[in-house]
């Protein structure tokens, strides 16, 4: 497999559509895996439990009524100063099977995996986890988008983390979360944070070639993104990662509305479109676009390649 920075894609012409209704708004257990004590206030941190663990996460910032299961593993060889990778799963809510996509390439360069895991009980739609609530909820605390960052202050308050930052990567759905996140919360503490295969995507207004027949969730238009947070967002390093096979229009998971489909009919024209898009936001608005966007050759819509990729640029300082 061959990583590829391509640098910039040419506009899609692309075609009128009618107007749709937005996409409307089984957790994976393992009993094998040690379950760590809930959510407490501490004096003193507790020890870091090694191998593959899981607790439940009740966010006492935001809403506390909708817990996510968070599964873990840290590696023998690491303590309190390995990086934290968080890793978004996809629409079937497996987090524990991308958790253990990772294990391996956690042990060779030595990190900890997070996976939150937003299951169907408590995020019963799938806008309550790919548009992280935002549709529904005006108490931006309360968004699926804001559950990262007040996990990662649990993570450094229960076991004593110094780190000021965390890694984020995220596949299909959990692309569309990661990029959904960026553009919300633009002030987040991940780094680097990759998208990889989103299935659609929010365009930001300031760069759309085509009159705005599609609102929210389609582009920023009617949402909270407004210009100074689109200049933050597209100010600040992010990476998309597109498989250059992920092109099957036909794919049941892949949303297939004419808002979506008026940015491509597959998943790598899209991400092309929304790359572009960027640009284009980013020079009306004389902001220095640092994205990058990464086409892996040879892989379609495949979490575990695109992961093996994804390490290349996470943790390039590891040998």
């Amino acid at each position: 497999m061959r990583l590829i920075c391509s640098a910039f894609f040419s506009a899609f012409v692309l075609a009128s559509c009618a107007a749709t209704t937005p996409p409307a708004p089984a957790t994976n257990a393992n009993a094998s895996a040690p379950v760590v004590a809930p959510t407490a206030n501490r004096a003193e941190p507790v020890k870091l439990p090694v191998g593959k663990s899981q607790f439940e996460f009740i966010d006492k910032k935001g809403d506390a009524t909708r817990p996510v299961k968070i599964w873990m593993f840290v590696p023998e060889t690491c303590d309190t100063t390995c990086p934290l990778q968080f890793v978004m799963h996809g629409v079937k809510r497996n987090g524990e099977e991308y958790l253990d996509n990772w294990v391996a390439f956690a042990k060779e360069k030595k990190f900890i995996v997070i996976t939150p895991e937003f299951s169907r009980q408590y995020f019963p739609e799938d806008e309550d986890y790919i548009l992280g609530r935002t549709t529904t909820e005006k108490d931006a605390n309360k968004w699926a988008f804001a559950v990262p960052e007040h996990l990662f202050d649990e993570l450094k308050s229960r076991y004593g983390f110094g780190a000021e930052t965390y890694r984020m990567f995220g596949h299909s759905a959990g692309g569309q979360f990661v990029h959904r996140m960026h553009l919300f919360n633009p002030q987040h503490r991940a780094s680097p944070i990759i998208a990889a295969n989103p299935g659609w995507y929010t365009e930001f207004e300031w760069g759309m070639l085509f009159a705005a027949q599609f609102k929210y969730p389609y582009n920023t238009s009617g949402s909270t993104i407004n210009e100074a947070r689109t200049k933050a967002a597209l100010s600040r390093p992010f990476i998309l990662m597109l498989g250059d096979k992920d092109t099957d229009p036909n794919d049941p998971n892949l949303n297939k509305t004419a808002g979506a489909n008026l940015t491509g009919l597959n998943r790598y024209a899209r991400g092309q479109n929304f790359f572009e898009n960027a640009r284009r936001a980013s020079q009306r608005l004389n902001v220095s676009l640092p994205w990058q966007l990464q086409v892996v050759r040879g892989v379609a819509h495949d979490n575990a390649a695109m992961a093996a990729a994804a390490i290349k640029l996470m943790y390039p300082e590891a040998k």
